[in-house]
């Protein structure tokens, strides 16, 4: 197949809910750093042309010994660390210094990426579960529409709550979770990003609607799940740890996966 995507792992947020000093992505999950889980998701996945990782600047230094805003690492750096050395091993060429949002380290991240390259892939590094499968189906979305996403239909009941009283329950029929992977050709979200960076959004699809494009949606599955806080660690860890983890990534015909986490119907 011939390699059409660059992919950009965001790594670059405090993890102020986690409720330590250490940022999120550099968390030990599975004996180390949650970035490396992640980043062994797209070792070999068809099509990846180039993978770009972003991280807060200062873990970047550390990590590199280099105060640059834009760090090879096909090569690693003399002073590299051995997480850094492990990215370069599952095929990662670049370490970028992100934003102070979430938005801006996306966009140090695309504007690394190699303008041969079509299409963009952008992933949360706090989602180390996301099926191959899954990728290669959102990238294949992605080259037939121009944008595309995973995401799950919401389950819950959804109320809309004032103060501590519920005012309202929401129709969810029509409401999805949104996940990540997202992904665009390369110039649809660098021009979504040039006339609308300073809009606060939460994620990339949001600042594309800006600028009128519709993202493509499809289904991923629960395990796809963002660790934000301790106890999703702990989920996390568990998943790594059963002795059955490997039923855990077995699909049922009903196309579910065990506890009801696979894609909604």
């Amino acid at each position: 197949m011939i390699a059409d995507f660059s992919l950009v792992v965001v790594a670059g947020g405090a993890g102020t809910r986690m409720g330590g000093v250490v940022k999120k992505a550099f968390l030990e999950l599975g004996g180390e750093p949650l970035l490396l889980q992640t980043a062994r998701v797209f070792a070999g996945l068809p099509g990846l042309g180039q993978r770009i990782a972003v991280l807060p600047p200062e873990e970047l230094k550390r990590e590199t010994g280099d105060s640059a805003a834009v760090v090879d690492i096909a090569k690693p750096p003399r002073k590299a660390s051995e997480t850094v050395r492990r990215l370069a091993g599952a095929g990662f060429s670049k370490l970028v210094a992100g934003g102070a949002r979430r938005q801006d380290s996306v966009l140090a991240g695309l504007n690394a990426t190699d303008a041969k390259l079509p299409f963009v892939m952008i992933h949360d590094a706090a989602r180390p579960f996301v099926f191959p499968n899954e990728l290669i189906n959102v990238m294949a979305k992605t080259r037939a529409t121009g944008a595309a996403m995973l995401a799950r239909p919401v389950r819950d009941t959804i109320k809309r709550v004032q103060g501590d009283r519920i005012t309202d329950t929401v129709d969810r029929s029509q409401l999805w979770a949104a996940q990540t992977p997202q992904c665009f050709r390369r110039e649809l979200i660098l021009g979504a990003f040039a006339r609308h960076n300073a809009t606060d959004v939460t994620d990339d699809a949001a600042l594309a609607a800006l600028d009128g494009v519709a993202c493509s949606v499809v289904a991923g599955s629960g395990i796809n799940f963002k660790i934000t806080t301790p106890d999703d660690m702990e989920i996390a860890e568990a998943l790594l740890k059963s002795k059955n983890a490997s039923a855990i990534f077995t699909r049922l015909p009903e196309n579910e996966t065990i506890f009801d986490l696979g894609p909604g119907k």
